[in-house]
């Protein structure tokens, strides 16, 4: 299972995957850490492998949910910023609170469980 998790600088992408991450088990990828042509392959390569991934990632357009095509997708509104709304959006985060990540994780292991 991919999930992506979305939004603008400042958003809170990073402080809520990590943990986040760490809560469902999944291996953690930050955008920045892969040149863009290696970012899709090793993506790919460990959700073969069985591994759920978390992506951290700012998505200005479309086109990053396009090239990643993520299974679940988690919308960090949580800043004003003038980029677009991802096409598909599982979970949309317009406020933060010290357990959104255990939300998020205790939502995702219930999607889990029903695919």
């Amino acid at each position: 299972m991919i999930i992506l998790i979305c939004g603008a600088e400042g958003s809170g992408k990073t402080v809520l995957a990590k943990p986040f991450a760490e809560l469902i088990n999944a291996v953690y990828v930050n955008k920045d850490t892969y040149p863009r042509k290696e970012l899709k392959g090793y993506i790919d390569g460990l959700n073969a492998a069985g591994k759920t991934v978390v992506v951290d990632k700012r998505c200005q357009t479309h086109a990053a949910h396009d090239y990643i095509k993520p299974d679940y997708v988690v919308w960090m509104d949580t800043v004003d910023a003038k980029i677009e709304k991802p096409p598909k959006v599982n979970y949309h985060v317009s406020a933060w609170f010290d357990d959104t990540h255990q939300a998020l994780a205790d939502v995702i292991k219930n999607y889990m469980e029903r695919e």
